[in-house]
């Protein structure tokens, strides 16, 4: 553990100056997250064990292949194909008044949801997030990537004429995090916006530090009302509850290479594509994992969450933790250092897609919703790419704010 602990500590520092003091840089927030998790195994008192050598060592590598990566990418030469590109502005027009339409069509799911709800409404919301209920109905539509998508774009070209635009869009969006109590969304909506404001220097480091235990408040109310935790529960049981079991349950409860089928936790989303075809004879992972018992403070709780390391892990052992490490890290370095050099594009996108990466502590949020992602990707190249080339437009449009 001492070993992984430097390991950590030189890559952090690393991090720190090859990001040129960026928080938001990819191997800023990879090495703090997993300060943040180990730190809290360590001095947080609970009853889960000492770490195998074989954990130790997944994580050893999985920070450093991913940290490695991420500097590689960010050293490269990259000619950003939409550099100093602003959004088109009958797409982002487009985008809010869509954004507008849809929001009835949620909120009366929400509606029936609610009143056909057995038991607790919070969580019925959650389970509609995440698959239909019985009456068919799912809160989690096509439509959301774009509230998100036309909230960060506005946010980005923020000025006096759209300000009010994006007071609005932020509220559809908490709006969205709240009835879906969803923690990646909360996570995409704040960091998102955190990153957006920190490249306009509207907020400084400072800021963001003053920040993150309002986000682990809101984090912690959300729990509440979806009943997972309890009223007599103590900050260091959520705490070990959402930093340290997930670490607890990958030492224990996962077997490398284990998977049934081939890459089925990695790839879920080519079963699920043939399950379709298929008339669902073949088998899809369920995307909500297994619940272990977990003691702490004397209390058991059920825990589902088992890092980004599990599908890679699960499906190819240590190899898959090299590869896919390795993969994420060139892909966020790349999109990171695009943004950095100009693209208005690349930020956005890197924005939105940058909550995957403290997530991670939680599960892979990459993959596992991978459709959504590639979803965020043509949401956001759309406005761009109608901007340079001049589609819709009469004339020629610059980068502002």
């Amino acid at each position: 553990m001492n070993q992984l602990f430097i390991i950590l500590t030189v890559l952090t520092l690393g991090s720190w100056l090859f990001a040129r003091r960026r928080w938001y840089a990819p191997s800023v927030l990879m090495t703090g997250v997993w300060w943040i998790a180990l730190g809290a195994y360590v001095l947080i008192d609970h009853e889960l064990h000492p770490l195998k050598p074989t954990t130790i060592e997944a994580f050893s590598v999985w920070i450093t292949c991913f940290t490695l990566a991420t500097w590689c990418a960010q050293s490269f030469y990259l000619k950003p194909l939409l550099k100093d590109i602003a959004p088109s502005t009958p797409v982002r027009d487009i985008y809010y008044y869509f954004t507008l339409a849809t929001l009835p069509v949620m909120i009366w799911a929400v509606v029936m949801i609610v009143m056909h709800a057995g038991g607790n409404p919070f969580s019925a919301l959650r389970d509609a997030n995440i698959r239909e209920n019985d009456q068919g109905i799912r809160t989690t539509g096509f439509f959301v990537v774009f509230w998100v998508v036309s909230y960060i774009m506005e946010l980005r070209v923020l000025s006096k004429s759209n300000k009010w635009r994006v007071i609005v869009l932020f509220l559809i969006n908490l709006f969205y995090v709240i009835i879906s109590l969803g923690k990646m969304n909360m996570m995409i909506l704040f960091l998102s916006t955190a990153i957006i404001l920190t490249e306009k220097e509207v907020i400084k480091l400072k800021h963001i530090i003053i920040a993150i235990p309002v986000l682990l408040g809101l984090m912690l109310a959300l729990q509440f009302a979806r009943g997972s935790l309890r009223s007599t529960d103590k900050m260091d049981q959520f705490a070990a509850l959402y930093l340290c079991t997930s670490v607890a349950n990958f030492d224990t409860n996962l077997q490398p290479q284990s998977a049934e089928q081939p890459a089925e936790n990695t790839f879920r989303i080519y079963y699920a594509i043939k399950s379709k075809l298929d008339g669902g004879e073949t088998k899809v992972i369920d995307p909500i994992l297994k619940f272990k018992l977990v003691q702490i403070a004397h209390t058991w709780y059920g825990s589902n969450t088992y890092t980004a390391l599990y599908p890679f892990y699960k499906d190819f052992g240590m190899p898959g933790v090299w590869i896919f490490s390795i993969i994420l890290g060139l892909l966020f370095g790349i999109i990171f250092k695009l943004g950095e050099d100009g693209s208005i594009c690349a930020l956005v996108l890197y924005a939105i897609l940058a909550g995957c990466i403290p997530m991670q502590i939680l599960g892979d949020t990459f993959f596992s919703v991978i459709s959504q992602n590639i979803q965020y990707l043509i949401a956001v190249l759309i406005p761009f790419v109608m901007s340079k080339y001049k589609l819709f437009e009469k004339r020629e449009q610059t980068a502002n704010g």
